[in-house]
């Protein structure tokens, strides 16, 4: 196993807390290592549709944020344990995805619009 598989692993079973280590705080951590090992890697947003319990048919809508790196989606916002109780990270249906990686700013002299977490701004190449 490689070094980013093993650092995409740990921070997968890391568990999910909506303050401090929701679907952002992990990606971003995912993608800042990544980078750092010469991936292609960028954060993607998108409107996720998770069903709260496959009998109950009740979805959760709402926003939701996870890796591409080269090319590959990287899901791991809810720890093995929830995604028993929830739903696999890998079936969330993922609507109008947006790569938030490659947003710019209106004026870049102003600063990013996005968390200064993610480096290499595009921009600023």
């Amino acid at each position: 196993m490689d070094e980013l598989q093993k650092f995409i692993e740990e921070v997968h079973n890391e568990p999910y807390n909506l303050a401090s280590n929701n679907c952002v705080h992990k990606h971003i951590r995912i993608i800042n290592k990544a980078r750092e090992l010469g991936h292609d890697a960028s954060l993607m947003g998108c409107i996720s549709v998770i069903p709260i319990t496959p009998a109950g048919g009740v979805p959760l809508i709402g926003p939701h944020f996870y890796a591409k790196i080269d090319g590959k989606t990287v899901d791991v916002s809810m720890e093995p344990e929830l995604e028993k109780v929830m739903w696999e990270n890998e079936d969330i249906v993922r609507l109008f995805p947006i790569n938030v990686s490659k947003l710019r700013p209106m004026n870049p002299e102003e600063g990013p619009p996005l968390p200064a977490a993610l480096p290499g701004w595009p921009w600023k190449e």
